[in-house]
């Protein structure tokens, strides 16, 4: 983890707090979230340099709080959101260099109606009863249970159980849109 000691050096300029052990645990909570975020977001073509989009997010978060532009709490669904526009950044300036593209091994395109099953999601959310359309939507997102309690205004207990069974009811409506 080499990058890690970089990027705590760089984050004791931006982050908050006067207690550095708390900057520093900050981080690596950061760090660690934006590797899984990282692993799930980054499409096979640019998985030989997630670790450098690791360090791109970071860096970007840094900026914009040093910058005043982002609060000093942070979500995991914003933490999921740099991820993601990283590597939508990524892959961009790749499709606008088409020499740094052509060398790269490239995948088979996809053959997935993602149209459908974007209809179908939307559908299937509506028929769950609000609370657990409303628990269920902020953990698609990337909300830990503790934050959408928060913003729900309900205990940890009542969301993870939210959760659970309108999990459960998508994934039942989903299997039977599939089979239609």
């Amino acid at each position: 983890m080499g990058g890690l000691a970089i990027v705590r050096d760089c984050a004791t300029l931006s982050l908050v707090g006067d207690d550095p052990a708390s900057a520093r645990d900050r981080v690596e909570r950061v760090w660690q979230t934006l590797r899984r975020a990282m692993a799930r977001a980054c499409p096979p073509e640019l998985a030989a340099c997630r670790e450098d989009l690791v360090h791109a997010a970071l860096l970007r978060m840094l900026e914009r709080e040093r910058r005043g532009e982002v609060a000093s709490v942070r979500s995991a669904s914003y933490v999921w959101r740099v991820a993601f526009s990283v590597v939508a950044d990524e892959l961009r300036r790749q499709r606008r260099r088409p020499e740094v593209a052509a060398t790269a091994e490239q995948p088979e395109p996809r053959t997935t109606e993602e149209p459908d099953l974007t209809l179908a999601l939307r559908a299937c959310l509506l028929k769950l009863p609000e609370p657990r359309r409303l628990a269920v939507t902020l953990h698609l997102q990337g909300f830990t249970v503790e934050e959408a309690g928060r913003m729900l205004g309900w205990n940890a207990r009542r969301v993870r159980n939210l959760v659970f069974r309108g999990m459960v009811e998508l994934r039942r409506c989903l299997g039977a849109q599939e089979g239609q």
